[in-house]
């Protein structure tokens, strides 16, 4: 991970039990509707929703633009008709990041951890 450490990075906010998901390796597509102003690959720091804090990361090495709703549900374990409802409200572009390289910590960590 130490190059890991030169990347850009972006935090993102993810309800707990889609972080379960990525760090047992299940979930290998995050959904977005948008994407990240930096290129990839990136450094993704995963901030659990309800003040958990930052749980763990991974690295991005791709955005993709998603056009296949039923690949993107097995990679990303989200039905694909709430992709498509999701898709919906965004002029129907989402974003697929890929997921590689999931470390988990031991204890959550706050942002003031990076400043």
């Amino acid at each position: 991970m130490e190059e890991a450490e030169k990347m850009p990075v972006v935090i993102l906010s993810l309800h707990q039990k889609w972080w379960q998901k990525m760090a047992a390796g299940e979930k290998v597509l995050e959904l977005r509707k948008t994407k990240p102003q930096c290129k990839a690959p990136f450094r993704v720091l995963v901030y659990v929703t309800g003040g958990v804090g930052i749980v763990g990361e991974f690295i991005c090495p791709e955005v993709l633009e998603i056009k296949n709703f039923e690949e993107a549900e097995r990679k990303s374990k989200v039905p694909a008709h709430d992709i498509h409802n999701y898709a919906a409200g965004s002029r129907n572009k989402v974003y697929g990041w890929e997921v590689s390289t999931v470390r988990e910590y031991e204890k959550p960590l706050t942002l003031k951890h990076w400043e």
